[in-house]
């Protein structure tokens, strides 16, 4: 698709949308499998003035309903068939594969036909729902300035630019999805999608890669270490990547990295950290040279427009070296929760340096260290700590993940009363002979003994969540996606 079909698309698309009286800040649910179509639908909801709330076909239609109700999203894009999942829509148009439905009941008013109206940064841009603590899954809400902040910042950072291509790997409800299109789009380069089944196949996505000359990556960690299985058998020297920026997870810097990146000359690593609640707020590129990559690597510093402080449990900032937790402020913090104002007060409050800004309060520990970037300690609501000692799981799981018999391993604390906690490794080996007495000797040369894992469980696989993120709060009660776990005590 060419630019000039994809204004022409997204404008019919918008104008649409206005016939049922969409205009800014009407709600808009899209519904769509990851194709052309779902990039068309995100342009032409933001260019009726609209709220885009994606709703990912692969969720229970259970909570794709809660979702739309709670979103207060009256109309809803997808195609005739996946969207009766949904229940309770009334069709209003078909454009060719696309339907539009409301959830109205009487027919929505029109809009007389004219320009598409104006927008202003601080209306809203899109509701991007994620799990929820009580069970329920909270929307999210971002402002077009956040956005904005986001992607000149990213279009400045990058070194693609015109022609080059990027990978849409991100599902459409996860914020990464705009960040992949519109950065890519601002520079105008090419967005190269892929289906479903094809972004949880690291083979067959690195293959992907290769065939469509795609420069650069937006992954989850967790993709970025399988792709890096893969990468060791190919021809990586001839691999067109340039850039890789790894969300979402705590980046770990085994051996298979480091090779990955050993054989892709003049491709960089960026580190990125954030929330949904903020997108991305930190950014840290790693070294050229991988023999300078530290196991753990920081978050980085900042991006432009965002500041982030490390504040002690009454609000107040720390100096450096100081453990806290991470509150995010600036241009990257958007409104709040849809629908739960308690628990936006709690979240959303003023920057301690600057009263008239607001700051996100993460839950996330972090610190400032001696080079003055920051350092990310995990959760503050689950920091392990197991008879008297602090554990960082990330350390022995950057072990686990350089020893040449582990594919992929998560390091999990199980047992509810605190005498009976103890530490135990799931790991997908890379062969049927993995000797589970050989890596914990390994284990025992380089670790305390308190970090040493009790029990290594081998497993098919390890779960993930939507976005391909490792599901830790799976782990220890479901640690396989697939199978029975296959345990070798």
């Amino acid at each position: 698709m060419t630019y000039r079909e994809l204004w022409s698309r997204s404008e019919l698309m918008a104008h649409r949308l206005a016939e049922f009286g969409a205009g800014v800040g009407t709600r808009v649910g899209i519904h769509l499998d990851r194709s052309i179509d779902l990039v068309v639908a995100l342009i032409g909801v933001m260019r009726a003035g609209g709220v885009a709330v994606p709703l990912d076909p692969t969720y229970p239609a259970d909570r794709l309903r809660y979702m739309c109700a709670d979103a207060d999203a009256d109309l809803v894009i997808g195609h005739a068939g996946p969207l009766e999942r949904l229940g309770g829509l009334r069709p209003l148009a078909t454009d060719g594969p696309l339907v539009y439905a409301t959830r109205r009941t009487e027919h929505p008013p029109s809009r007389t036909a004219g320009p598409l109206p104006p927008v202003s940064g601080e209306d809203l841009a899109y509701i991007m729902y994620t799990s929820g603590s009580t069970g329920r899954p909270k929307g999210v809400l971002f402002e077009h300035r956040n956005l904005a902040n986001l992607i000149a910042w990213q279009i400045a950072e990058s070194g693609c630019a015109g022609g080059d291509r990027t990978l849409q790997f991100s599902p459409a409800a996860f914020d990464v999805i705009y960040q992949e299109v519109l950065t890519t789009l601002g520079e105008g380069g090419t967005v190269v999608c892929c289906t479903e089944d094809e972004r949880h196949d690291p083979q067959f996505l690195w293959e992907l890669i290769a065939r469509e000359r795609v420069n650069r990556l937006f992954v989850p960690f967790a993709m970025l270490r399988s792709l890096a299985l893969f990468a060791g058998d190919a021809n990586s020297e001839a691999h067109p990547l340039r850039e890789i920026y790894s969300t979402g997870e705590q980046m770990q810097c085994g051996g298979r990295l480091r090779a990955m990146f050993a054989r892709l000359p003049g491709c960089r690593l960026a580190n990125q950290w954030g929330t949904t609640e903020t997108h991305v707020a930190t950014c840290q590129w790693l070294p050229e040279d991988v023999a300078e990559w530290p196991s753990l690597p920081s978050i980085g510093k900042p991006i432009r427009g965002t500041r982030v402080h490390v504040c002690d449990e009454d609000g107040w900032p720390l100096p450096e070296g100081r453990t806290g937790e991470l509150w995010i402020a600036g241009e990257c913090v958007g409104p709040g929760f849809v629908n739960l104002p308690d628990r936006t007060a709690r979240s959303y409050v003023p920057d301690p340096l600057d009263l008239a800004v607001r700051a996100y309060r993460t839950g996330d520990l972090g610190r400032v260290g001696e080079s003055g970037e920051l350092e990310f300690l995990g959760r503050r609501d689950s920091q392990v700590k197991l008879r008297g000692f602090r554990v960082e799981l990330g350390e022995i799981e950057t072990l686990l993940n350089s020893m040449p018999s582990v594919a992929e391993a998560v390091v999990a604390v199980v047992g509810e009363e605190a005498e009976d906690r103890s530490l135990r490794a799931f790991v997908v080996a890379t062969s049927a002979s993995f000797d589970r007495g050989e890596v914990l000797a390994m284990l025992r040369d380089k670790l305390p003994a308190h970090m040493v894992p009790a029990r290594i469980d081998v497993v098919p696989s390890l779960p993930r969540t939507a976005s391909g993120k490792l599901d830790r709060l799976a782990v220890a009660t479901k640690p396989a996606n697939q199978g029975t776990i296959a345990s070798n005590p």
